[in-house]
């Protein structure tokens, strides 16, 4: 069962670097160079960042071995805040950081890799590289982007030690894209596992083709944006009630909001971040009634379940849902 970490480190920005066009990546250290708490890869470390905002991003190394964080974060067009934040930081900077959970949880005992990046969604996968490499695991990386000026991390992955499992590529259109998708799966060695970060469409069009293909006995993937419908999509859902347990306040929560913004609107604190369902952040213990999971970060397991739901998107499947919000 996943839960809301609430402690924080105090890291220092121990190094910056642009690493590609909008691109800037942060290495985070404890002051006192005490080691660094670990999730393994996949991981993501949240940041607490002035004007309360609560922001996400995965690890793309080893932090036991290299006692830092090593995060990369792309400057949005259209950032609530959180990116453009990141990008003012300066080498020395303090952050306030939630040590790292993992939801994009690398399997170590796959017989084959196939790791597939778009854009920014390189950053876990790298993570995975570099421990599958360490230990020895078969894997292979395909790293997507519209420009190599807007890929990060391409030098890092040419001069690793593992660059003969690497392949770039760059400036391909939907058709080759796809093209790339049937020959690198339909070679894949049987019982492979593929995963899969990068944009919602980069994701969706590698799990269809991966559906079929018997030699994967597996696919993970995680989003850095949702392909989630808009509030006023008619098909959203009913309107219902949300009930705090433990006190008698009960809220209605409109078909044109979320279960989140009503809360946040009558002053109960749930921490969030991406309002998408793909951090897992406002995650929240349900006790009584039944989620319509609207997702993409809960386990099937958990959503069978019952037991939790993503507040900024899931709803309810019935009348009523009682959530224990601590």
């Amino acid at each position: 069962m996943r839960s809301q970490a609430t402690a924080s480190l105090n890291l220092r920005v121990s190094a910056v670097c642009m690493e590609a066009e909008d691109i800037l990546s942060l290495k985070l250290a404890d002051p006192s160079g005490s080691s660094l708490p670990d999730a393994g890869p996949g991981a993501h470390i949240t940041l607490q960042l002035n004007g309360g905002y609560l922001r996400q991003y995965s690890i793309c190394n080893n932090p036991i071995t290299d006692g830092f964080y090593h995060i990369a974060v792309k400057r949005e067009a259209e950032s609530r805040g959180g990116s453009a934040a990141i990008h003012s930081l300066c080498e020395g900077d303090t952050i306030s950081v939630r040590p790292p959970t993992n939801n994009f949880v690398l399997d170590r005992s796959a017989s084959h890799l196939i790791l597939l990046a778009g854009g920014i969604g390189i950053t876990p996968l790298l993570g995975m590289a570099k421990d599958a490499w360490s230990r020895r695991q078969s894997f292979e990386i395909h790293y997507f982007a519209r420009d190599a000026q807007y890929a990060a991390f391409v030098n890092l992955l040419k001069e690793s030690p593992f660059s003969d499992c690497v392949q770039f590529h760059f400036g391909v259109d939907l058709g080759e894209v796809w093209r790339s998708f049937e020959a690198l799966l339909g070679k894949a060695p049987a019982k492979s596992q593929l995963y899969v970060c990068g944009p919602a469409g980069f994701i969706e069009l590698a799990r269809s083709m991966a559906k079929a293909r018997e030699n994967l006995s597996a696919v993970f993937w995680e989003s850095f944006s949702s392909g989630t419908r808009q509030l006023s999509d008619p098909a959203f859902g009913h309107e219902f009630k949300v009930k705090l347990a433990g006190t008698d306040q009960v809220f209605a929560v409109p078909s044109e909001k979320t279960v989140l913004q009503v809360l946040q609107e009558n002053g109960v604190t749930i921490d969030s971040s991406c309002m998408e369902g793909v951090c897992g952040l406002c995650a929240t213990r349900v006790l009584e009634g039944e989620p319509d999971h609207r997702d993409e970060v809960l386990t099937d397991s958990e959503r069978r379940e019952d037991k939790l739901m993503t507040v900024c998107v899931s709803r309810c499947k019935g009348e009523l849902i009682v959530l224990e919000v601590l």
